[in-house]
């Protein structure tokens, strides 16, 4: 079920952000100003460079989820009104990320309404960050024209994936892309693990929550790069709180679990998620 295509889950965010390639002024000044906010840049190992530009995109816990007959519920998602709130660059990367993944959510299932209060949202914080203007427009006409047939518009978005890495790596943009790629993680697994508390039969739910151990141990090696980074530095702390998930409960079984085990997963889960989003 794994999309590896270039880049992580800003692809999405990115794909579906930009009004278009317009040089204009308010763009210049966005990106001059996203620029000058980010901290010296760490020079990541080629393994680690390719452990992030090779990081799974939403979809693949999404499409997990839709598989395993997991319901779309719009009130669990990162509420669109909070997008105003996001008023630093390390939030506004973070959330970037969780939108993406409410984005794919919505998209994965279907639902234009709330797919387009997600586009809305990662239009916003895409050009806050400077990363707006990436597409052209007759790319922004296909995904009018598909937006309602989820396997061509997945499809536009793994063909623009190999752009955005180029952007990002030439602009020397690593910082926001692990950011971003933290704060899609941390929600799709929110998101599963939500799902998984309210369903009646938990297996194949939480069965993508095990599933998701290998993402979250690269995900680990790539914030190891930055541990004597401030910003990041508290991210990465957060992130460390869910390892129980994958060490204290057994979730390899293919059966259900107790009720109170997934109650406590998917409270952990949401802890960390809470804190990017507040």
């Amino acid at each position: 079920m794994k999309i590896h295509s270039g880049l992580l889950l800003c692809a999405i965010v990115f794909l579906f952000a930009v009004t278009g390639c317009n040089n204009n002024n308010n763009n210049k000044e966005a990106n001059t100003a996203a620029a000058d906010s980010i901290n010296k840049e760490v020079t990541l190992s080629p393994e680690t460079q390719s452990l992030l530009y090779k990081f799974p995109t939403p979809f693949e816990v999404t499409a997990m989820l839709e598989k395993a007959k997991a319901g779309y519920i719009f009130d669990i998602t990162n509420p669109p009104a909070n997008v105003t709130k996001y008023a630093v660059e390390k939030s506004k990367a973070l959330n970037l990320g969780i939108y993406s993944a409410d984005l794919s959510y919505s998209a994965t299932y279907n639902r234009t309404d709330e797919t387009n209060k997600f586009l809305a949202c990662t239009n916003k914080l895409a050009d806050e960050l400077g990363i707006a203007g990436v597409y052209d427009q007759s790319l922004l006409e296909k995904i009018k024209k598909f937006s309602n047939k989820k396997d061509s518009l997945i499809s536009i978005i793994n063909k623009v994936f190999g752009t955005t890495n180029e952007f990002l790596s030439k602009n020397n943009r690593n910082q926001i892309a692990v950011l971003i790629a933290t704060g899609g993680f941390a929600e799709g697994l929110y998101l599963a693990t939500t799902l998984g508390e309210i369903s009646k039969d938990n297996a194949k739910i939480m069965n993508v929550v095990a599933g998701q151990k290998e993402n979250y141990q690269k995900l680990l090696t790539i914030l190891e790069a930055y541990n004597n980074d401030k910003n990041i530095k508290p991210v990465t702390d957060e992130l460390a709180k869910l390892k129980p998930i994958w060490e204290s409960y057994d979730l390899t079984s293919g059966k259900k679990i107790p009720q109170q085990k997934v109650s406590e997963i998917s409270d952990l889960a949401e802890s960390v998620r809470l804190s990017f989003i507040k």
